[in-house]
C-alpha cells in the first residue's frame, strides 16, 4: 500500500496510479491532516476499480452508454430524441470527466445555455445529463438552480372553429378531426385500423412513432399503460387495414393547410385533445372518466380510483361515452 508523506505544510499525502491516458499514466492525489486519514483515502480509492473506471467517464461516454442502457425500456422516439440532445447539448462540458463535475460546473453550463435556448430545452437537457450523471454516481448530489419554466396555456378550440374545420375538411382529414376531437392522439389515428371498431367501439391498442433512425414504426401499446383503452366513434365506414392511411405527420401537415384556408389561428391539431378534455368539463364529467376516453393517467389516487372503477364504472362509464358522443354527433351535424 502506498505510504503518505508529510507535506511542508503539515498535512498527509498519498498519490496512488489512476489510469493511463495517451500513452501516460495519471495519478490521483490524497491529502488529508493525518498519515492514517490519507492512507485510508488512498486505499479506499483502490480497492474499487470498477467505480474508478466509470468515474472516469467522460460526460459524453456517460450519456452515451446511459441512453443504450435504456434502449430496450425506452421508446424508441424518446432514444431518437436523447440521441438529439446529445449531439447538440453538451458540447462545452462533453470532454470533461464526470468525477470532476460539481455543481458550479453544471450550473455555469444552465446559465450559459439559458441564453441561448428555451427553458423547457434547458430543463429536458439538464434532465438527461442528471440522470446519467448519477447513473453512475449514484451518491453525487448537484444543487442547481434552473430557468423558471414559461407558463403556458394550451389553446382549445372553439365549437365555431371545430364546426368550420369538419364542414371544409377533405373525407381523410374530417375522419382525423373527428378522432381528434374523441382524445386520439394523432399516432394513435394513424395506427387505427378498421379490424380495431366494433359497433361503434374503437380498441385504441396502437400507436405510429419515430424510431432512432427517425422512421415512423407501427408500435403496439403496452397492455398496462392508461393509453390502452375502448372509445366511442362515429361511422368511419368499412374496409380493411388502416383507416385514413396518413402518418402523424401528415395529419399535422394537413390540419394546417385546413386551418390555413379557414384563417383559423393558433391552434394546432393536438389541440383537438384539449378541446376534448375542456368539453368534457363543461358536460360536467368526472375527471377519472375524461382520463378513461383520453387516455390520460388518474392522478395522485389512482388506487382508489381504480378500486372504485372496477366494481362500479361500466355502466357509468358507458353513460358518459354515450353523452359525450351525444354532444358531438350534435357538433358535426352542424358542420354538414
Amino acid at each position: 500500500m502506498a505510504k503518505a508523506k508529510k507535506l511542508p505544510s503539515g498535512m498527509w499525502n498519498v498519490t496512488v496510479y489512476s489510469h493511463t491516458e495517451n500513452g501516460k499514466r495519471k495519478y490521483e492525489s490524497f491529502t488529508a491532516l493525518t498519515k492514517n486519514e490519507a492512507e485510508l483515502k488512498a486505499a479506499e480509492f483502490k480497492a474499487n476499480k470498477t467505480r474508478r473506471i466509470q468515474n472516469d467517464l467522460t460526460v459524453a461516454e456517460a450519456i452515451d452508454k446511459y441512453i443504450t442502457a435504456r434502449e430496450g425500456v425506452l421508446s424508441p422516439s424518446t432514444i431518437r430524441e436523447y440521441r438529439r440532445m446529445a449531439a447538440s447539448y453538451y458540447c462545452d462540458i462533453g470532454s470533461q470527466r464526470i468525477r470532476k463535475i460539481t455543481t458550479e460546473t453544471l450550473q455555469l453550463w444552465i446559465s450559459d445555455m439559458s441564453h441561448k435556448v428555451s427553458s423547457k430545452t434547458v430543463h429536458n437537457a439538464y434532465g438527461l445529463l442528471s440522470s446519467s450523471l448519477t447513473f453512475f454516481q449514484s451518491n453525487t448530489i448537484y444543487r442547481v438552480k434552473l430557468p423558471p419554466k414559461g407558463k403556458k396555456r394550451p389553446e382549445s378550440p372553439s365549437d365555431d372553429a371545430v364546426i368550420k374545420l369538419l364542414a371544409e375538411a377533405p373525407p381523410k382529414l374530417k375522419i382525423c378531426i373527428q378522432l381528434g376531437i374523441r382524445g386520439l392522439r394523432a399516432g394513435e389515428i394513424s395506427a387505427l385500423k378498421y379490424e380495431d371498431i366494433s359497433d361503434g367501439i374503437a380498441h385504441i391498442h396502437a400507436d405510429f412513432v419515430k424510431d432512432s433512425t427517425g422512421a415512423w414504426v407501427y408500435k403496439e401499446i403496452p397492455k398496462t399503460a392508461d393509453s390502452d383503452r375502448y372509445v366511442k366513434v362515429p361511422d368511419l365506414g368499412s374496409g380493411t387495414g388502416f383507416i385514413v392511411s396518413y402518418m402523424p405527420a401528415t395529419i399535422s401537415k394537413r390540419f394546417i393547410e385546413l386551418k390555413k384556408k379557414l384563417r383559423i389561428e393558433g391552434i394546432r391539431f393536438h389541440d383537438l385533445r384539449h378541446y376534448f378534455a375542456s368539453t368534457a368539463a363543461v358536460l360536467n364529467i368526472p375527471d377519472i372518466y375524461t382520463a378513461d376516453m383520453g387516455g390520460w393517467a388518474r392522478g395522485s389516487n389512482s388506487q382508489v380510483m381504480k378500486s372504485v372503477y372496477q366494481n362500479n364504472i361500466k355502466s357509468m362509464s358507458d353513460y358518459y361515452m354515450n353523452k359525450m358522443e351525444e354532444y358531438l354527433t350534435d357538433l358535426e351535424e352542424n358542420a354538414k
